[in-house]
C-alpha cells in the first residue's frame, strides 16, 4: 500500500512539473546592452563559427518608430542554458538586448528589434525533445 501512494505521488508531481513546462516557456527574463550592431550582423551571417553553442537565425520585417520597415533578427541558442550563460553569450554575440525564458530558452536580439525580440521560447532542442510529447 504504501508503494501505491508513493506512486501515485510521484505521478502527480510529475504532471504538475509537465503542466508547469508550458507555463515556464511563456515567462522571460529580458535585458539591454549597449550591443556592437556590425558583430551581431556578423555573427548572425555567419553562424556557429567557433562558438560552443549552435543556434538558430530568425528574421523577420517589423515597423519602427518612424514608420518605416525594419528587418528584425535574432539568434535562439538550440540547447537549454542558464540564465547568467544566456547573458554571457549575448553579450559576445554584440547583440542588443536578450531574453531568456523560464524553460531555459536564450533569445539573442539585434539592434533593430522592438520590445526584446519574439516573445516565444523557439529554441529547437530546448526544452529537451519528448517534454512537449508528454503534455498532450
Amino acid at each position: 500500500m504504501k508503494s501505491l501512494v508513493t506512486i501515485y505521488i510521484l505521478l502527480s508531481f510529475g504532471q504538475l512539473g509537465l503542466a508547469n513546462m508550458a507555463e515556464m516557456r511563456k515567462k522571460s527574463h529580458t535585458e539591454e546592452f549597449e550591443g556592437m550592431p556590425a558583430l551581431f550582423r556578423a555573427m548572425s551571417s555567419s553562424p556557429n563559427d567557433g562558438y560552443t553553442y549552435n543556434w538558430t537565425v530568425v528574421s523577420f520585417a517589423t515597423v519602427g518608430l518612424s514608420g518605416s520597415g525594419l528587418n528584425c533578427t535574432v539568434l535562439y541558442l538550440d540547447q537549454c542554458t542558464s540564465w547568467n550563460k544566456c547573458r554571457q553569450t549575448c553579450l559576445k554575440t554584440g547583440a542588443t538586448s536578450y531574453r531568456w525564458f523560464h524553460d531555459g530558452c536564450c533569445e539573442c536580439v539585434g539592434e533593430q528589434c522592438m520590445n526584446y525580440g519574439v516573445n516565444e521560447s523557439r529554441c529547437r532542442l530546448c526544452p529537451e525533445p519528448g517534454v512537449e510529447d508528454e503534455e498532450d
